[in-house]
């Protein structure tokens, strides 16, 4: 049964979010009908402003660009027509939709007529554009330059890696920045180069700190100072937690028996182990990063190497035989904490807390890095202007520099300041730390009341992109501290629009235990929020595990393929998604379900070229245009209507075709050869 409380809350938030006077961050997990609410306050803020233009939206991919672009025209379109929808939601759309087209013809817009006055777009379209709009004086190229893929960016990264070590033969800073990096990669060329392109990759989220890299002494030990202050702050937060979570679990019941094990060890001549950092210890260690030694004894004397709590203790531990009862406490003890797996968790990520200074050799070698990233950075600007290509991330950074900063706009961002008044942004959740600082940039004019809005839209349970540089932590701290000068309103969507009763009463059952008990915007830790179903859908929804033993990617195969088809048997007229944890899984399933006559939609996954049937026809289409194409005339004699075997087709080449070749005195380029008529 639907929790009110839960309905009362998701009926407030969506009435809230059609507050266009106010900003807002709406957590909207999936299902929920964010994209329809989006779109309403989209069709609300055009019936309130003097130009389409000053309602900017932004989302992270072109298919969700277009997709809500259709939708609103579809809006737009329905009221026009004058149609009544069914649902409460639609006929809501459709009133909106009717004040924006009211509003639209005393303006003379003609939205319908000329929807590219509708300024939706992805964000990298967004930093083309505004790139575009630096001055023609501006030293950067980027903003007419073509995007290249994936695999042409590994080469140019690699070329501005390696056209970093022509400095090894000049003389200067840049020199024993070269050097010294080389050194301490053991004078690894391939490593080095690795090592750069990997930070060419990222080079968004590190240039604002070190600039062009050539820093005075202060600056440097400045940037030491607060590389070191933040060290300190991370393994502050984890200790503190890891501490509350340890008074919780055990309490005090453990000082004895610590202390008991690191005598033992001491005694025993085991000084180096971790253990023995506890042997003056009572209760739990302070939350302090100088106490990790003391943190790591615990997670030793507890955990074993998987991070789980051991099951029991010998003299490895500090426990030898006849103990005297100790032993048996700490086994009683250790089953006791055996369900505090949150306590586990923490524990066990002491183990990796890094140290909260640096040594001067690190340091070294760090400001080495400092110079050198940089000089990579210009390199791989030389290449991107000399080819006339650009990445996406130098599109944003060419966008940041021309937007400036908060505190100090450049003309772009205070021409777009003056042309946006409301500011959308979809799939928040996917965003990176460069991305937010440009939205920081787009905002730096605006105060509070003013009337210019910014509403964020996302789940930062379904954040995907990390890959991209994605920082769900952002999205949690946006949430907390806003963005910029705007303070957000949080906002979270209760309803699941999409799934049955008890697939939703699954997922608040199941979800729960996957995902962290608490937001962690330092570790991108997101917690699982509580949803309810619809009415209509009370009593629908099903979960089913079929279990497949072993790692037998055909038996997986199978049993997916005969799901699949039961339930089509059930359910003739629905539809089936299937989802699978890479690529790698679905050919033996799309085999399966040709085997057994299902037909399926597998879009950029299974190409029409590589089904055998395909390949036989292009085969018999290339013999035909060109009868020297021997790769066709070997798929043909290949094929079941003929049904030659690798044994004939090598004797056929090796013995036939250099026969024919001479007969017929034309030249084997090593690709082709006429066949006889």
């Amino acid at each position: 049964m639907a929790d009110p409380h839960l309905l009362e809350d998701d009926l407030r938030a969506r009435t809230d979010a059609l507050d266009i006077s106010r900003s807002f961050i709406v957590q909207a997990p999936a299902g929920s009908g964010k994209t329809e609410l989006l779109i309403q306050r989209y069709l609300k803020l055009l019936a309130a402003v003097d130009n389409p233009e000053e309602v900017l939206a932004i989302t992270f991919t072109r298919k969700a660009a277009a997709e809500m672009q259709f939708r609103v025209l579809a809006a737009l379109q329905v009221a026009q027509l004058g149609e009544e929808p069914a649902e409460d939601h639609q006929k809501l759309t459709k009133a909106l939709a009717v004040a924006a087209l009211q509003h639209d013809r005393e303006h003379g817009w003609q939205l319908l007529v000329n929807p590219r006055r509708m300024r939706i777009q992805t964000l990298d379209s967004l930093n083309a554009l505004i790139a575009r709009l630096r001055p023609i004086s501006s030293p950067e190229g980027a903003s007419g330059a073509r995007i290249v893929t994936d695999a042409e960016l590994s080469s140019l990264y690699r070329a501005a890696a390696l056209a970093t070590l022509d400095w090894l033969a000049e003389s200067g800073p840049m020199n024993s920045a070269t050097r010294e990096v080389l050194i301490h990669v053991d004078n690894n060329t391939q490593v080095y180069v690795s090592y750069l392109v990997q930070m060419l990759r990222t080079r968004d989220q590190w240039l604002p700190f070190i600039g062009s890299g050539l820093l005075t002494g202060h600056e440097a030990d400045a940037l030491r100072q607060r590389f070191e202050q933040d060290l300190e702050t991370s393994v502050t937060e984890h200790l503190q937690r890891t501490a509350s979570a340890f008074e919780t679990a055990v309490g005090t019941a453990l000082s004895e028996l610590q202390g008991y094990a690191a005598a033992n060890l001491r005694d025993g001549g085991s000084m180096a182990d971790p253990i023995c950092a506890l042997h003056e210890q009572i209760g739990s260690p302070a939350a302090h990063s100088s106490n990790i030694p003391e943190w790591q004894g615990l997670a030793e004397l507890l955990l074993t190497r998987t991070g789980q709590f051991r099951k029991k203790v010998d003299k490895r531990q500090g426990f030898p035989p006849g103990d005297g009862g100790q032993k048996a406490a700490m086994h009683a003890l250790l089953e006791e904490l055996a369900e505090q797996e949150e306590f586990a968790e923490l524990l066990d990520g002491v183990r990796g807390l890094p140290p909260v200074q640096y040594s001067d050799e690190q340091w070294q070698v760090l400001l080495a890095l400092f110079r050198l990233l940089p000089l990579a950075v210009t390199e791989l600007k030389r290449l991107f202007t000399e080819l006339g290509v650009a990445d996406h991330t130098e599109i944003a950074l060419t966008a940041g520099v021309a937007l400036g900063t908060a505190e100090n706009p450049g003309d772009v961002a205070l021409l777009l300041d003056y042309q946006v008044r409301h500011l959308l942004v979809d799939e928040m959740q996917d965003t990176s730390s460069a991305q937010y600082q440009m939205l920081e940039a787009l905002t730096g004019g605006w105060e509070q009341g003013d009337g210019r809005t910014l509403y964020c839209v996302g789940d930062p349970m379904q954040s995907i992109y990390r890959f991209r540089n994605a920082e769900v932590g952002q999205f949690l701290l946006a949430k907390k501290y806003g963005i910029g000068n705007v303070t957000l309103t949080s906002l979270l969507l209760r309803r699941n629009f999409r799934s049955g009763q008890f697939l939703v009463d699954w997922f608040n059952t199941v979800f729960p235990e996957i995902l962290a008990p608490r937001d962690d915007p330092s570790s991108g830790a997101v917690s699982y929020s509580e949803a309810v179903s619809v009415p209509h859908l009370a009593g629908a929804g099903r979960c089913y595990v079929h279990p497949v033993f072993g790692s037998s990617v055909e038996q997986e195969a199978k049993l997916g393929c005969k799901v699949i088809s039961e339930t089509l048997t059930q359910h003739a007229e629905d539809e089936i998604v299937v989802l699978v944890r890479g690529r790698t899984q679905l050919p033996n399933l799309l085999a399966q379900l040709r085997k057994e006559g299902i037909g399926y939609r597998a879009i950029e996954i299974d190409r029409l070229t590589d089904l055998p049937e395909v390949i036989e026809v292009l085969a018999l289409t290339r013999a035909a245009v060109h009868q020297g194409d021997r790769l066709a005339w070997l798929a043909i004699l290949r094929a079941p209507w003929i049904g030659l075997d690798w044994t004939d087709l090598h004797a056929l080449r090796t013995t036939c075709w250099p026969l024919w070749w001479r007969q017929d005195g034309c030249r084997d380029s090593g690709s082709s050869l006429r066949l006889p008529g």
